[in-house]
């Protein structure tokens, strides 16, 4: 599963910077009643220009590069892992070249989709304020994954959640999802 949710694309060192100021604070503020509060971390990374709250202890992943017809990206991401679910974030850089950020949201949907062999349930346009953005649905016969994809500036931000689609996880997905924020 690795593949389908890291890719690469740091660059100038970025990534070194970025993990040492990583830094992980017990969340404070509501959350979910299905989820206490008290188990819920912000991962802020203001170099890379995000915030965004994980039910459970956040593991950093190693950086993945996925090749796509847009170019190389490579992305940097975490993981948490909660009863039966996988939260999972990850952030890059777009490839250099003449696409335009929908059209960079659209080639990392139809890799995730080839890349699993699973299957389209639903998708739709979701801006995250003025930045392009897009939320769909991947259904296995056991398992489901919602990603969310922004492209914010030159930067692409993916968060997904990894469940079986028997549990009803909408109100930590809608916390998860809803703690995102963009860092200047």
């Amino acid at each position: 599963m690795g593949g389908m949710l890291w890719g690469n694309g740091i660059v100038n060192g970025i990534k070194g910077a970025i993990a040492l100021l990583l830094t992980l604070i017990l969340a404070q503020g509501g959350r979910a009643a299905a989820v206490p509060k008290q188990t819920w971390q912000l991962l802020q990374a203001t170099p890379a220009g995000f915030r965004l709250e994980f039910p459970g202890v956040v593991e950093m992943q190693e950086p993945l590069v996925l090749d796509l017809p847009t170019g190389a990206l490579v992305l940097a991401g975490a993981i948490a892992h909660h009863e039966n679910a996988q939260y999972v974030f990850a952030f890059g850089d777009y490839p250099q070249g003449e696409a335009s950020v929908l059209e960079h949201l659209a080639v990392l949907r139809d890799h995730m989709i080839k890349d699993t062999h699973w299957t389209l349930a639903e998708q739709r346009s979701l801006p995250f304020w003025i930045y392009p953005g897009q939320q769909f649905t991947l259904f296995s016969v056991d398992e489901m994954i919602t990603y969310r994809f922004y492209g914010v500036g030159d930067r692409i931000y993916i968060l997904g959640v990894l469940q079986d689609p028997r549990v009803d996880l909408k109100e930590e997905i809608a916390a998860f999802f809803g703690s995102f924020g963009i860092i200047r």
